[in-house]
């Protein structure tokens, strides 16, 4: 790699180590915990490529509480994913409690609080992005979660607010981190946006000054010099959430400067959805089709290739047409 021209991003401050808590980071470019997307296949795959934290998909204190096999499924990691953080939603502290230590006890090694979700069946719950509404509720979960979790880091993700201009992710930001929080993730978009437009990383920065704990910027990041600026911004770390999809590679485009050949492309590709067959077995035929047309677009399979993947309707034939 050339050395960087002056003046032009330069991943540096990506490679830089961070303590959230005792938890000791020694990058601060983190994969984002997204629903349907951050399996165990998945977080492995950016692992590979220098993931610094990775996430779980979003698991609901309920469903723990409640033994939801499929709950309890987002519970399983492997040792070559940490670190790793485990993100829960609900809305009241003793269940979040329950729910925490059940994660910690899974080997979490931060737990994240998901006060962003945006999706109407998790705000009717009082859970998600409703809690900006309620910042004393917020600050109970958040006061509770934090006591019994004991060295285990505790963050909350955030939404900029519930409706354009309303500021109660900003607002309750300072109330959260007074509570326990050992850092904040903020995605500037607004709940009532969901993930349309663009993200308003104005806010972003108006956090970084107004709490002391660090900020981790979300929202619109595809390169380089998307995680500089947010780093200018005053941001302590970048996640990267849909960028990554069918790309997973790029975080070593922007740690390493450097795309992947297209031989290790395919090969991750084929790496990726192994593990995804070997865990989840016939259910990995539909939960690959949202991942063939990204890997298409990056260049990773082809036309021919991604229609014929789309086309398998058995574990059996998808691993038949991989191995060509």
């Amino acid at each position: 790699m050339s050395p960087a021209l002056a003046g032009a991003p330069s991943p540096a401050g990506l490679l830089e180590p961070l303590a959230i808590g005792a938890l000791y980071l020694q990058k601060r470019l983190f994969m984002a915990p997204m629903a349907g997307i951050t399996t165990p296949a998945f977080r492995r795959s950016v692992r590979r490529f220098g993931a610094g934290l990775v996430f779980t998909e979003m698991i609901s204190s309920a469903g723990i509480l409640y033994g939801n096999r499929r709950t309890l499924e987002y519970l399983e990691c492997g040792a070559d994913e940490h670190p790793i953080g485990f993100q829960l939603f609900g809305s009241g502290p003793a269940e979040m409690v329950r729910a925490a230590e059940a994660c910690i006890q899974a080997g979490a090694d931060l737990i994240d609080l998901n006060m962003a979700c945006p999706v109407r069946k998790v705000v009717k719950t009082g859970a998600g992005a409703a809690l900006l509404a309620e910042p004393e509720a917020a600050a109970a979960i958040v006061r509770a979660v934090a006591a019994a979790a004991g060295e285990v880091p505790v963050t909350v993700k955030l939404r900029a607010g519930l409706r354009p201009g309303d500021g109660l992710g900003s607002a309750a930001a300072p109330r959260l981190v007074d509570a326990g929080a050992r850092a904040v993730c903020m995605h500037p978009r607004y709940a009532s946006q969901m993930y349309r437009g663009a993200a308003d990383h104005a806010l972003t920065e108006q956090l970084c000054r107004a709490v002391p704990a660090p900020v981790i910027a979300s929202g619109d990041v595809h390169g380089l010099a998307d995680c500089e600026r947010l780093l200018a911004l005053g941001a302590a770390a970048v996640m990267v959430a849909r960028g990554a999809l069918g790309r997973p590679w790029i975080f070593q485009e922007i740690l390493e400067e450097a795309l992947p050949g297209h031989d290790e492309r395919l090969a991750e590709v084929r790496r990726f959805a192994a593990e995804a067959i070997a865990s989840r077995g016939e259910r990995a035929v539909g939960h690959l089709r949202q991942f063939w047309p990204r890997f298409r677009r990056s260049e990773a399979i082809t036309k021919e290739s991604c229609a014929r993947l789309m086309a398998a309707r058995t574990a059996a034939e998808l691993a038949e047409l991989l191995a060509r």
